[in-house]
């Protein structure tokens, strides 16, 4: 059976990926005001009280920030003029992608105590991290297609938990999860979502169909994603253990860019023609819109009942804007 064309594969995920990164960048560009300074705020991350995420320059320029919401006092993570990419946050501990030696690698931080270790030292691409615990989870291209990687931090050990043909990609971290975006069946599938249970070392395919499965996201052993299964993009979760599978929205609107914590998922809506942001409880199993401002907002992370998501007003600049789920 011949193989699909890696490349094109590689191509056509690489697409539709900086396309959703491209169309918000340009909003965030173009709210900005003449003499404004032109930092903005992209991928965030939570983790409690702090938030993590790029402040972008230019959109080929980014360093990594931490904000802690509750002091509202700012740290700039970024010790060297390189970018800093996709950053994520665990307890006292910060990951980012970093191109300071020419090739993109994963770089630790301790935030208590300043120590700043590299975790990857190949002249191939390493990226997208996120971290758990002591584990953490990347993207590898150094067997000439992208690949999914652990990295435990208390051992210095590397796993390939998936060298799967073609594109893996968009990995999450949660635990004894791992959840990513596979193309292995080449450009004709849309995209699937897989899993990993790292104690038992089994690989849990989560979906198999000609749909659009984008994005996932992982918390205590729940995924979420969006699918177009039903002609547009709605959010999907699914029960890692049970295999119990909730169709979280069903508004003819999109919504995309799903992430989780606990019982609580939070996502990017159109249904009231802007973006804004909703949540849904798994425990009650009610919906609640969180966001009800004029403008655009997205890049949604929950921790607890805490979301923080990207803000593009009408006109003035992007901001990172944080509140707190009530009830």
């Amino acid at each position: 059976m011949s193989r699909t064309n890696p490349k094109r594969v590689h191509m056509l995920v690489v697409f539709v990926g900086l396309a959703v990164i491209v169309i918000l960048l340009i909003i965030q560009s173009s709210g900005q005001e003449t003499g404004e300074d032109k930092d903005g705020p992209v991928f965030p991350r939570l983790y409690h009280d702090q938030v993590i995420f790029e402040s972008r320059t230019t959109m080929n320029n980014a360093d990594v920030l931490l904000i802690n919401t509750s002091s509202g006092e700012q740290w700039d993570l970024s010790d060297h003029e390189a970018n800093q990419y996709r950053p994520d946050i665990d307890k006292d501990r910060a990951v980012w992608q970093d191109k300071r030696f020419g090739y993109w690698n994963i770089y630790l931080k301790n935030l208590t105590t300043g120590s700043l270790t590299q975790i990857t030292n190949l002249s191939d691409r390493e990226t997208t991290p996120h971290i758990s615990g002591d584990r953490i989870v990347y993207i590898t291209e150094r067997n000439g297609s992208q690949d999914t990687a652990i990295f435990n931090i208390s051992t210095g050990k590397e796993q390939m938990i998936c060298i799967a043909p073609d594109v893996q990609w968009q990995p999450d971290i949660d635990g004894d999860w791992v959840v990513w975006e596979d193309w292995r069946r080449g450009p004709k599938s849309e995209g699937d979502i897989y899993a990993y249970n790292i104690p038992e070392n089994q690989e849990i395919e989560i979906t198999n169909s000609t749909s659009s499965d984008w994005f996932p996201s992982v918390s205590d052993g729940w995924a979420v994603w969006q699918s177009n299964r039903r002609g547009n993009f709605d959010i999907i979760a699914e029960n890692l253990t049970t295999k119990k599978q909730v169709q979280i929205t069903t508004d003819p609107a999109r919504q995309w860019l799903p992430a989780i914590s606990g019982d609580i998922i939070v996502w990017t809506d159109e249904r009231n023609r802007q973006w804004d942001i909703y949540g849904y409880n798994l425990s009650s199993g009610s919906e609640f819109r969180i966001t009800t401002d004029t403008g655009n907002d997205a890049w949604p992370t929950v921790s607890d009942k805490k979301v923080a998501y990207i803000s593009y007003p009408e006109n003035g600049r992007s901001k990172l804007v944080t509140t707190e789920i009530s009830g």
